[in-house]
């Protein structure tokens, strides 16, 4: 796979992650670069640190699959600062249509995943209703509230990255909860570079942690893993539920503008767009 390829689909997931709802971890598992992320980010320990101060940098940057991480981070913060202002947009003067393509992705995305590791293991069935549970549960809380000033940026940063690297569960949704979503967003604009640093050493800390335990799924519960992730792709939908009034879910009938034919057209692009990710492997 050319680090161009993995640089292009790095920028997907940033652009997913700058939607509330939409994980840039299911553009990695849809991709083909979750399990190669998650090893990459899990090697990144004692060892290749004590490689690094001896001296054997070229080892050390092998042993993390450094390439790879630097052509997944440098596409996910191109599209961070270049979309945010973007994203916006078009979910103010958009909604409609915007989230119909989101709604479409996620659906498309959680078929994929089950149709490519089929099981009939009821074990594996009941993993994916749990997955369904925990990730409306973990849509529709609100969170503790963060200390404010610095510590609280990276506080969230520990806490959102963790949901950014899992399929289905919206690093900026568990912003908003966390309340730090405005926060940031002015912070990429204004380029507020003390505020997004200590928010990246607390992405830092949280992918160290939370990526050992991913892996350590991954090896040894695959297909029940990826049940379970399908689940929480499912379990957020309602989030992403095109057709809403007064912040509440509503059929497109009951909906001022709901734009039936061109929503249901977008949802089916994104479906074809998930189909061509999903090609887009080697």
């Amino acid at each position: 796979m050319t680090y161009f390829l993995i640089y292009l689909k790095g920028m997907l997931m940033g652009i997913a992650d700058l939607v509330p709802g939409v994980s840039g971890g299911t553009i990695a598992l849809i991709a083909g670069i979750y399990q190669r992320l998650i090893n990459a980010i899990a090697a990144v320990n004692l060892n290749s640190l004590k490689l690094l101060f001896s001296g054997q940098v070229a080892k050390a940057w092998k042993q993390i699959d450094g390439w790879f991480l630097l052509a997944v981070f440098a596409g996910i913060l191109t599209s961070i600062f270049l979309f945010a202002s973007l994203i916006q947009y078009l979910l103010a003067a958009h909604t409609v249509l915007t989230w119909a393509f989101f709604f479409g992705l996620i659906i498309s995305s959680a078929v994929l995943l089950l149709k490519q590791h089929a099981s009939t293991h009821l074990l594996n069935w009941f993993l994916l209703a749990f997955g369904v549970f925990l990730g409306y549960f973990l849509s529709t809380q609100s969170l503790v509230a963060l200390p404010t000033g610095n510590l609280g940026i990276l506080l969230a940063g520990m806490i959102a990255i963790s949901a950014m690297i899992l399929p289905g569960i919206s690093g900026s949704l568990i912003l908003i909860l966390l309340g730090k979503y405005q926060t940031l967003l002015l912070a990429v604009d204004s380029r507020d570079w003390l505020t997004l640093l200590v928010f990246a050493a607390g992405c830092v800390m949280g992918l160290l942690v939370f990526s050992r335990l991913l892996k350590w799924l991954l090896m040894h519960f695959k297909t029940g893993t990826i049940f379970t992730l399908a689940g929480l792709m499912l379990g957020t939908l309602f989030k992403v539920w095109p057709w809403q009034a007064a912040g509440n879910n509503v059929m497109p009938f009951n909906h001022p503008n709901p734009q039936l034919l061109y929503a249901i057209a977008l949802m089916a692009l994104a479906s074809v767009f998930v189909w061509l990710l999903a090609k887009a492997k080697t």
